[in-house]
């Protein structure tokens, strides 16, 4: 009897079309035993305990290895690098070792008391995206529980295998992808996982968050994979099958063709030049925004070093990253974006340092949290700055509210610049510094912060949001998130205007700068930068070369007098038609 075809819809975590059999995969969670031992026994627990940190750091660098090698010499996974850390952060290792010679139990409970204490804390973050780096705790520990019993098992699914399962750690990614499966699909998730952002880096088309797919899937069952759409379709009838073979044969023509573009100027018909940078979180992520035509990296979120840890990042840790990302995009400039974190979402490495507010959106994050951690903030300004000396390094700094604070700001990097200069340390004392444009009283003070930077860097999501007063996931006003509204392009351009008078490029690294049709708007408005997703780079590019800058220009004055955004799109749509 033939199986029912049947549409279900996720979140869609990687693009792109993969058709494939089902291999599932269960990760369900091992059963922890409990003993109770002796005095005598502690101290090899305690060892079996160390072994087992060994083994799993040892597997996580062969993955690493191998997977550098595949990449031709590229940086290992990022990813892999922060399980590892966990490994041996003092908040895992001291607490189980504690157990084991305090409460008299063997490692296997030790190790997952301690676990889940710290999930508990993860679980305490209102923010989703720091939410779900609870998971990779949870990964670690998994890891080295079953080294623990013994039962660490390699992944083996067939090439052009669609692997389901009901989670995957990053580390089951890096070995899927050596497997050549064509994607996959797990029970949960979200976009902001490392496991999504994994599979992004190294596009396979992936659907997460799908809740019950692993009971609603055979091993064997044809799959289609629609990452872009976020759904999986399970029992494919034979034409639909053909027709999603065709859309996978376009957008990867389509693809192909873009990618051609790399090397060619994103210049308009007319002679108008605007640089495309790529927005990166991870450095895995850098060469396929090179690839895809990147002439930099225009904001690097360092959040990522507070990401699956329980300490603050040293000026170590801030160095070594900066480095790494500097080696992978060669002489491009890259624009570190100072740590946008709410007090909420540091919680795990604030620990009872870290506030609990009502209202974090609008509370103690971002700069104010540095101003507030002076000790986390100039240990990452000193990194950044020693590592100013191997490449082309920008600091900017995020949600400044007015000139007031800005100073305050500027105040903490020369102390450290002056700092490093009495400790006789090298650093480039020019580094450009600039500011996000993210919060309408800057936009409206742009003209007085100009004089103080080297560039702006409009953040559109927050701007829009802290405008209009809405939030964009809550599905009740998501309809009033308007990037068109006359409100926000009255006030980019007064930014561009002011930054312009004082000699001052301002780029835009919101959700705007990756989408084409807002594209005729930003040129007339007169910006000089675009910072987006890497994928969107080659789009943008080619709507910028089939652009006609003066009439972009005409296009602008003509839209920001306009009414509403619903006027101002049908303005828009109507001169590119």
């Amino acid at each position: 009897m033939t199986q029912e075809e049947a549409r279900i819809k996720g979140v869609g975590a990687s693009p792109g079309i993969a058709i494939g059999r089902a291999y599932l995969i269960d990760r369900r969670k091992v059963k922890t035993p409990k003993r109770h031992i002796t005095a005598s026994e502690v101290e090899g627990e305690q060892r079996r305990f160390d072994d087992a940190l060994r083994r799993s750091h040892e597997q996580l660098e062969r993955v690493k290895q191998k997977l550098a090698e595949r990449a031709s010499g590229d940086d290992p996974f990022q990813i892999l690098e922060a399980h590892q850390l966990i490994l041996r952060d003092e908040h895992l290792v001291e607490p189980t070792l504690r157990s084991i010679a305090e409460e008299h139990v063997n490692a296997e409970w030790a190790l997952r008391k301690t676990v889940e204490h710290i999930k508990g804390i993860f679980d305490s973050v209102d923010d989703q995206y720091f939410r779900e780096r609870r998971s990779d705790v949870d990964f670690v520990g998994d890891r080295v529980l079953r080294n623990l019993l013994g039962m660490e098992q390699p992944l083996a699914p067939p090439p052009d295998a669609i692997v389901v399962a009901h989670e995957l750690s990053p580390a089951d990614i890096a070995q899927l992808q050596r497997a050549a499966i064509a994607g996959f699909l797990t029970d949960v998730g979200g976009k902001t996982s490392h496991t999504a952002i994994l599979a992004r880096a190294v596009e396979l088309p992936a659907v997460v968050g799908l809740e019950d797919i692993t009971h609603r899937v055979g091993n064997g069952d044809l799959i289609i994979i629609d990452g872009t759409e976020g759904e999986a379709i399970l029992h494919p009838s034979a034409p639909l099958v053909a027709q999603y073979r065709g859309r996978a044969r376009q957008h990867a023509a389509r693809e192909e063709e873009q990618l051609k573009t790399r090397d060619l100027e994103s210049i308009t018909r007319d002679g108008h030049r605007v640089r495309l940078m790529a927005n990166v979180e991870l450095n895995e992520e850098v060469p396929s925004a090179l690839e895809h035509g990147a002439e930099g990296v225009g904001l690097y979120r360092t959040e990522f070093l507070f990401l699956g840890r329980t300490s603050i990042p040293t000026e170590e840790d801030h160095y070594q990253l900066a480095r790494r990302v500097l080696d992978l995009v060669g002489h491009r400039p890259v624009t570190f974006r100072t740590f946008d974190l709410g007090g909420e979402k540091a919680a795990a490495a604030l620990g009872q340092h870290a506030p609990r507010e009502a209202n974090p959106a609008l509370g103690l994050r971002s700069v104010r949290l540095c101003l507030r951690e002076r000790g986390l903030f100039k240990a990452q300004l000193r990194g950044l700055l020693r590592a100013s000396v191997h490449g082309e390094v920008k600091i900017m700094f995020p949600m400044i509210s007015g000139v007031g604070e800005l100073r305050e700001v500027l105040a903490v990097l020369d102390e450290v610049k002056r700092d490093l200069s009495i400790e006789g340390v090298a650093f480039r004392p020019d580094v450009p510094v600039g500011i996000m444009i993210e919060m309408p009283s800057a936009a409206m003070t742009a003209d007085l912060l100009a004089p103080h930077v080297s560039f702006f860097a409009v953040g559109t999501n927050d701007l829009i949001q802290y405008s209009l007063a809405i939030d964009r996931v809550n599905e009740h006003v998501g309809y009033l998130y308007e990037p068109l509204h006359p409100a926000i392009l009255r006030q980019l351009r007064f930014v561009v205007q002011s930054a312009h008078a004082a000699g001052v490029p301002v780029c835009v690294c919101g959700e705007m700068a990756g989408e084409a049709l807002f594209l005729p708007v930003l040129l007339g408005l007169g910006v000089d930068e675009l910072s987006m997703n890497s994928l969107a780079i080659p789009v943008v590019k080619a709507a910028i070369r089939a652009a006609d800058y003066l009439a972009s220009c005409e296009l602008a004055a003509h839209v920001v007098d306009l009414p509403t955004a619903s006027d101002v799109e049908s303005a828009v749509r109507a001169a590119r038609d």
